[in-house]
Formats: structure tokens, sequence, C-alpha cells
């Protein structure tokens, strides 16, 4: 039998449990029989398995010998929803701290259509045929397949002056090679970076004939964190990229589509987050505030896209990881997190239990 502390002031309320029972299913009849939130479900869960390590059939449920001397809440077996269980700091899932990147497609087969579509039309030299041919090899080697500044020419010509549906495959291979810090080189030398091509050419534009020029533009976008020569250019075009992404937050044209968005938000949150020197500390808030105020677009928004489980779950990673990096940053944007909260909450994804405990951690944090 457990205790739970739910409400300063008022008696614990008791948590049974047999060895023989699952830990989820404990918690889950536990919130249900008390009609509590069940964004309590994972830390509970968690809590009991934690704490009946090394015990087995027959032995008391409680803490083993080892950890009864380091309870850290002083209470025996009291839980308080909310608190980090014992040893399991690292199952909380806040601030996030590493990069994502997106990698999917067939890269080798678009170079081949690109490539049939190039010696019929004539639009790519021989050279620069050839050159893409030795791209599929290349890609092998995913974390960093060294396209040449030829290759990446050649893809960037086909991307920003053919036909709009025939430059999906293109922009798809561009945004696999954007991992490769030899990409950067060759896309961000001058006055030009890589999201002045993107916007100039309107990659990133909305209601194109499809939907799958922005999804490729927003995941080229996305690698760029790969390394630290893209993290710079990402950086240092922050606004001009939230802007340019921006229709796509409360009405994205397809679920991949706000997947990608959502991760791009993801990345930019970890960036701030390392930013961590007092001296930038207002400039970076305030792109923080820009920030969530485009996650809370996506979150608050009922296009069927928007409430996917994997765009509501990295949505809201993003504003959690946010929101940690500061005390009055946290105080300041309270009131608006909390709406924003709610209506995500509403919908059918925000069910799913790595969800709810994304919640329940940004719920602490606002506390």
């Amino acid at each position: 039998m457990f205790d739970i502390d739910i409400e300063e002031g008022k008696p614990p309320l008791k948590l049974p449990y047999n060895l023989t029972e699952s830990p989820w299913d404990a918690a889950r009849k536990f919130l249900e029989k008390n009609k509590l939130p069940m964004t309590y479900y994972e830390q509970v869960s968690n809590w009991i398995s934690d704490n009946t390590k090394g015990a087995s059939f027959g032995q008391s449920s409680g803490p083993s010998q080892e950890t009864q001397g380091a309870d850290p809440w002083g209470t025996g077996r009291r839980y308080r929803p909310g608190d980090a269980a014992p040893g399991a700091a690292g199952t909380r899932k806040l601030p996030q701290r590493g990069f994502v990147t997106i990698i999917e497609g067939n890269p080798a087969n678009a170079i081949k259509i690109i490539v049939e579509k190039a010696q019929s039309s004539n639009d790519l030299t021989p050279d620069e045929i050839t050159s893409l041919q030795k791209l599929p090899d290349q890609l092998q080697n995913k974390n960093d397949p060294h396209p040449t500044s030829e290759q990446t020419s050649a893809l960037l010509k086909v991307a920003t002056t053919w036909q709009q549906k025939a430059r999906v495959p293109a922009i798809g291979v561009l945004a696999v090679l954007a991992v490769a810090p030899s990409f950067v080189s060759a896309t961000s030398s001058g006055d030009k970076d890589i999201t002045n091509l993107l916007s100039e050419a309107g990659i990133l534009a909305p209601k194109q004939e499809t939907a799958n020029n922005v999804v490729h533009g927003i995941r080229l976008l996305v690698n760029l964190f790969k390394t630290e020569s893209g993290r710079l250019i990402v950086d240092g075009t922050f606004d001009q990229t939230l802007q340019l992404v921006r229709p796509f937050a409360s009405e994205p044209e397809s679920a991949p589509q706000a997947k990608a968005l959502s991760t791009l938000y993801l990345n930019y949150a970890v960036q701030l987050l390392s930013q961590a020197p007092s001296s930038s500390s207002q400039s970076r808030e305030a792109r923080a505030e820009v920030l969530m105020r485009d996650i809370a677009f996506m979150l608050e928004s009922d296009n069927p896209h928007a409430a996917d489980g994997d765009v509501l779950h990295r949505a809201l990673a993003a504003l959690g990881t946010l929101i940690t990096l500061g005390g009055e940053f946290r105080q300041k944007m309270k009131m608006g997190i909390s709406g924003t909260l709610h209506l995500a909450g509403a919908k059918p994804a925000a069910q799913r239990q790595d969800t709810q405990a994304l919640v329940a951690e940004i719920r602490d944090e606002l506390r």
C-alpha cells in the first residue's frame, strides 16, 4: 500500500499494489477510482515501478533496503504527483537538448527521376548529370554524404527552375544533403544563403500544386541543425525562416508538412536553450516569445493535420523546452501557455501516454 499526496493539508490517498500486478494497471485504476487527471499516469506508474525494484512475490511492496535511507521526500512510501521519482531523473523529457533530423524518402529513386527528365530536356549539362548519378552511393552515408558543389548546384537548378510539381524530387534530395557541412558551404556563400534561395524560388509558398515542396523545404531547414555551420545559418535567419513557415503553423496542408514544422520548432527551441550566456538573454527570450506564439498557433489549430500525434508531441516538446529558459520568462508566458495546454489537451492525440507525460511536466514547470 502506497500513500499518494494530492492536495496539501489533506490526508494522502491509498494506492494498493500487489507485486503480481502491472504498475501501469495499478496507476490507471488508482487515477480512475479517485477521478484524478490521467496526466499523472506515467509518473505514478514509474514511481511504483522504481519503488518495487528488487522485490519479489511474498515480500513487502515498499522500497528496498538500499532505497529506504535515501527517500527524497522524507515520507517513506509517500509520493506527490509532479515530483521526480527516485532514481528516475532520466525519465524526464524536458528540456529537450538534442537536435532532430528527418531523413526520409527514397533519394536514389528521386535522382533517377531527375536524371531521366534532364536527359530528355537538356536542362542539365552532361557533367551535371554524371555528378548526380554518383550521389546514390554517397547517400549510403546518411550522416554526411559529402555532396560536391556541382551536385548541389545541379539540384538547386532543378529545384528553382522546373515546374512546381517537377521540383519535388530535387528538393527532397537537397533536404537529405542538408546534414552535410559541404552542403552548407555550397549554399551559403556571399550575400546568399539557402533560406534566401528557398524564399526567392517560392519553394515555401503556400497552396502550391503539391504540398510536398514545402514538406521537403522545411525538412531541409530542420536538417541544417545537424552541423555547427548549419546552425549558424538557421540562427542568422531566425526571423526570416519563421516568417516563411508561419502560414503552415495554423493551416498545415498535410501531416508530413506539420510534422516537419513541429520538428523545426523543436530544433529552434533546443538551440535557444543552448545559447546560455547572460549577455544575450534579452534577445534570446525575445526570440523565444516569437517562437512560442508560433508553436501556440499550431497547438491551438483545429486543422486535422495539426492534430497528428507526432506533430502534437513535438510541438509540446518545443513549448516545454522553451519554458525552461528561466523563471521570469516562464511567469511572463504562463497565462498564455495554460490556455494553449487546455486546447491542445482536448485533442484525441493528446491522450497518448508519452504526450500526457509531456503535458504533466509542462504543468509542473508552470507551478
